[in-house]
């Protein structure tokens, strides 16, 4: 009797160790290595500026950078920077549906002597996270204690280097031709700096030399800098084409059928979303030939088309001023529009774009109408 009594507690402890084993979380199973983003309890988009630290420094007219990480559980579409609640630059996202993970550069310069408030905001669509905020001082000469003119890690911009180069403000995919169709080579950081050697004719598509390789990036994801009046027009590979064989099928007859009338559906289209998503042009501009090409790229971030609307492309403080009108912009679609703008005078200007400037086109958000190029300097002649 007892040693039947030995053998049947030993079995129900066996059977309970193997309840418990199988029950626990194996230590070799593999970590969920998808570094999703942190997700707002509302469901907003999250943004947090990296550079430069709040209470920093910037000196008045020289260009400072502001780099910030975003992220959104479904993709962040377009991140805009904004000095004293005016918006000075917007960076859209290359893929229509956003990045969960965005990392941006936007590149701001102080005119007058204060303290500037800077806020960065992340969107989704029309959906805006709460703005990531920082102040800083405005002084009219550097001090040699500034921890904010520039940050270690930013690119090194020089002013007077005639090389006429690409300034990428967010991550952007380094392609083997001009257009989201061809192959992507890599992917250049932001903030990565590599020199135009051909363009587009309508300049949307920059052609670029990094090291050995030869690609293109789309113009409306980057900041241009030195001479780039005298960049060539630069033929495109061809298109490329798929190599899966068409199959033709072979005809069968089939019995003809009465068809069953079924009632159409016509989705009811969304808004539209015009985007300003580039100001493109040269930075520097000699006298007395004033007059000067500028390229304005909109993109319509939206889901419904857009309609008619006018773009109007001016000098600001001036009275120089062109007005464009656009036919329609699908969703997704984008334009790239040529201006000719006169400059009066020896100065600084800032070149600012207005989509629908008239107000006629029911948006999503009127936030991101506008879009400016600073620091445009006129010398006089020689």
């Amino acid at each position: 009797m007892r040693y039947r009594i030995s053998v049947l507690m030993i079995f129900v402890l066996l059977v309970a160790s193997a309840c418990n084993l199988s029950s626990q979380r194996p230590t070799s199973e593999p970590i969920d290595n998808d570094n999703n983003p942190p997700v707002d309890a509302s469901g907003k988009p999250v943004v947090t500026i990296v550079t430069p630290q709040d209470g920093g420094e910037a000196v008045v007219g020289q260009q400072m950078f502001v780099t910030a990480n975003t992220s959104d559980s479904v993709g962040v579409t377009r991140v805009q920077l904004l000095a004293d609640n005016q918006i000075v630059k917007t960076v859209s996202s290359e893929s229509a549906t956003g990045q969960r993970q965005m990392n941006v550069l936007l590149d701001y310069t102080p005119r007058t002597e204060g303290t500037v408030t800077l806020q960065v905001i992340a969107f989704r669509g029309a959906l805006q996270s709460d703005p990531a905020q920082i102040a800083i001082s405005v002084r009219q000469q550097a001090q040699v204690t500034s921890p904010a003119v520039q940050p270690t890690g930013l690119p090194a911009i020089d002013p007077n280097d005639p090389t006429c180069r690409a300034l990428t403000n967010t991550g952007l995919n380094f392609r083997s031709g001009p257009g989201t169709n061809y192959a992507v080579i890599t992917v250049l950081p932001a903030g990565s700096v590599v020199p135009i050697i051909g363009r587009l004719g309508d300049n949307s598509w920059w052609q670029l030399q990094r090291g050995t390789s030869i690609g293109w990036v789309s113009a409306s994801y980057t900041t241009q800098y030195g001479l780039c009046g005298s960049v060539p027009v630069a033929a495109p590979p061809p298109s490329p084409t798929s190599n899966v064989p068409t199959n033709t099928p072979t005809p069968t007859t089939t019995p003809t059928r009465t068809p069953t009338l079924i009632p159409s559906f016509t989705p009811t289209p969304g808004k539209p979303d015009i985007l300003v998503s580039g100001v493109n042009g040269p930075d520097t501009i000699t006298l007395p030939d004033g007059t000067t090409e500028y390229t304005i790229t909109l993109t319509n971030s939206g889901s419904g088309p857009s309609g008619q609307f006018i773009v109007n492309v001016s000098i600001v403080s001036t009275d120089q001023s062109a007005e464009i009108g656009v036919s329609n912009l699908d969703p997704g679609q984008s334009i790239s529009l040529t201006v000719e703008l006169t400059f009066p005078a020896a100065g600084t200007y800032i070149v600012q774009a207005e989509a629908d400037s008239t107000h006629v086109v029911e948006e999503m958000s009127e936030v991101n109408n506008v879009g400016i190029k600073t620091n445009v300097i006129v010398q006089a002649a020689p």
